[in-house]
């Protein structure tokens, strides 16, 4: 199947476009002055003006930068933002006066160790940087049509080429992302030497014992100690007030999370067998995710996309079968993904503690990408719809409902509750999760010859590039009611095929076409391996919707919107005979400051008491889902992404019935 542009698709939505409003404003200035306070904007000056000073931050900074400069060129073209713009170009200005002239840019090395290049890739995240460079200057160009950023990318990508190219399986990236990075670049410029390197990055994984990857990093690793120190030291004594970075700057702690006595030595045990970095078998044997989850489901993404682009399909078993062990024995109800601490990776089958579950924002965006891959290749509906968990939950829960505070990890349940911070000492999500949602519109529609896709009921705009254009306008009162309705202008009628996709969560639907009752279906049945957490994206589907289509012709679509309880596996030994609530594509969960004197851990729930009711002023608006326990009592369930957003307060996604 074929994309259309992020560009190419306005979103007009009354439950996203506000978000999207507030991201491209409010949340992407805050993120820059979190950048410049916390130094990494500073990296660049020292680098590019020659200037004295102390380097900030851990050595993958740079992608923070590069992320928000993505997420930023997007959310001016949506709203011309004057001071934003002003942003855009500084940073563009300094990225292009701080790289090497063959096109080598990463401010850790550059600064402290000069004569140094891709010594640690396992860990120093060179590629990683580089990547996200790419990417940021891929987007610049596709929205704007300047080419000086790509030109800034295409220079780091050649050298990327020149460096790697041939060389053996010792030279893989350890966090996966410039796969990704270089497989964009290729769609627009057509170098091949671009998708021949993101193939064999992606062929030699696995192909190198772990352990000569430990050996190396752990000598590498006393280098950079020891130039680290030597480097603090001369320098400290230059690294006076500037008016952009504030001199000491302490960082907020990390989220609360919990831990076993085990966790850091399974952690250990992952890094030494290879499976943290996915390094323990050969891409095509890798069908059960495990490892970094980050790591993990941008090798998968980058391994779609290779197959998309290439047209070789004898690799997409693989990617199925791990896709499939990930939504059945190893992911969240919330689509989140990453059960472990420390690790911030996979556990074992069914190991899905609420309270210890990680997953990361992160993990859960780059599952989304991994997911919209699968979909243009697959074209099964299952894929779409856990895209659509996880925007909901599982990604939506990062960020504060005011924009300038998130969510690092994401449990099912917090006994003390957790506070949103205003940033972090390692601030990948925040500037993620911008740059994914002004690419929301992309991730809406595909085409084929003579056929639409419909993957997201999202309020919107465009124009499908059938052999006559077709321009479409939908509405949608998701996520808090279940209707969408779509409206086709065409030059002149013309038979294509619309395929609509029926979410999992609806039980019933109908279709009116022209205000005609045009099909009414029940949910087809499916005898698939029962999920661990109850929800599964394999009972959505696709309906073709096939005829001569005419110029005003309108579609719309009611989907039953129905409480759903989500029943835990048995194998999920923490939660045994729990279960959880669901309303359309939002999962739910009890806050103590809504339930005063219940204990959320033991609580028993009345599951026929519960009914639905839209607070208008509580959270901006949202759906809250109302009964009583099995004595009585009075409880009230919020959408589970809305939690933290007061004070501190327990929280429980599961509960006893």
């Amino acid at each position: 199947m074929h994309e259309i542009p992020f560009s190419k698709v306005r979103i007009q939505d009354p439950f996203w476009s506000p978000r999207l409003e507030m991201n491209a404003n409010l949340a992407l200035e805050h993120q820059w002055r979190q950048l410049e306070q916390s130094g990494c904007i500073q990296n660049f000056r020292l680098l590019a003006d020659n200037s004295s000073g102390i380097r900030r931050g851990w050595f993958f900074a740079d992608s923070d930068a590069y992320k928000w400069l993505e997420a930023a060129v997007i959310g001016y073209a949506q709203n011309q933002n004057g001071t934003l713009s002003t942003r855009i170009q500084e940073l563009i200005a300094l990225i292009q006066r701080a790289q090497a002239p063959d096109g080598y840019l990463y401010t850790y090395n550059q600064l402290i160790f000069p004569e140094s290049r891709w010594q640690n890739l396992q860990i120093e995240h060179e590629l990683y940087c580089h990547g996200h460079l790419i990417e940021a200057a891929v987007t610049h160009f596709q929205i704007t049509g300047e080419t000086h950023l790509l030109q800034t990318a295409t220079k780091a990508a050649d050298l990327i080429v020149t460096t790697f190219s041939g060389k053996g399986s010792l030279f893989t990236p350890g966090h996966e992302e410039v796969e990704i990075a270089l497989l964009r670049l290729f769609e627009v410029t057509g170098n091949q030497a671009y998708l021949q390197m993101a193939q064999q990055f992606l062929d030699q994984r696995g192909r190198h014992a772990p352990t000569s990857f430990l050996l190396h990093m752990l000598g590498e690793n006393k280098r950079v100690n020891q130039r680290t120190k030597q480097y603090q030291l001369k320098h400290r004594q230059f690294d006076q007030e500037n008016p952009d970075v504030t001199p000491g700057h302490v960082l907020p702690p990390p989220n609360r999370m919990k831990s076993s006595r085990l966790s850091k030595l399974r952690f250990m045990v992952s890094a030494l067998n290879g499976k943290y970095f996915q390094q323990h078998a050969l891409l095509e044997k890798q069908v059960i995710p495990v490892g970094h989850a980050v790591r993990f489901v941008y090798l998968q993404t980058a391994a779609a996309k290779l197959i998309r682009l290439s047209g070789k399909t004898e690799n997409l078993s693989p990617l199925q079968k791990s896709w499939q062990r990930m939504i059945t024995r190893r992911m969240a109800l919330t689509g989140g993904i990453g059960s472990l601490p420390f690790s911030e990776g996979f556990g074992r089958d069914y190991e899905l503690d609420p309270e210890m579950m990680y997953a990361e924002t992160c993990a859960a965006l780059g599952s989304m990408f991994w997911n919209w891959e699968m979909s243009l290749l697959t074209q099964e509906a299952a894929y779409a719809d856990l895209f659509e968990r996880q925007l909901y939950n599982a990604s939506l829960v990062g960020i504060g409902q005011e924009g300038n505070c998130y969510l690092y990890n994401n449990p099912l349940q917090s006994r003390e509750g957790m506070l949103r911070q205003p940033w972090f000492e390692i601030p990948c999500c925040p500037s993620n999760l911008s740059r994914t949602w002004g690419k929301m519109g992309g991730y809406l529609y595909s085409y084929q010859t003579e056929a639409i896709w419909i993957h997201q009921l999202i309020g919107s705009q465009t124009t499908i590039p059938l052999s006559i254009p077709v321009s479409l306008y939908s509405e949608s009162s998701l996520p808090w009611q279940g209707t969408y309705s779509l409206q086709i202008t065409t030059s002149q009628p013309q038979a294509f095929k619309i395929n609509l996709r029926i979410p999992s969560w609806a039980n019933q639907y109908s279709i009116q076409i022209n205000q005609q009752e045009w099909l009414q279906y029940l949910k087809p049945s499916l005898a698939v391996e029962p999920t661990a957490n109850g929800y599964d994206p394999r009972h959505s589907h696709y309906i073709p919707i096939e005829r001569t289509w005419e110029d005003g012709d309108t579609l719309h679509l009611n989907l039953e919107l129905s409480i759903q309880v989500h029943h835990v596996h048995p194998k999920v030994k923490s939660c045994l005979g729990k279960a959880a609530l669901s309303y359309g594509p939002i999962v739910f969960c009890l806050e103590g400051i809504d339930n005063p004197d219940i204990n959320l851990e033991t609580v028993e729930v009345d599951l026929h008491s519960l009914q639905p009711v839209f607070e208008p002023v509580l959270l901006g608006g949202v759906m809250t889902l109302q009964g009583c326990t099995s004595q009585g009592k009075p409880l009230k369930f919020i959408p589970y992404a809305w939690w933290a957003n007061r004070e501190i307060s327990p929280m429980a996604v599961f509960f006893n019935c």
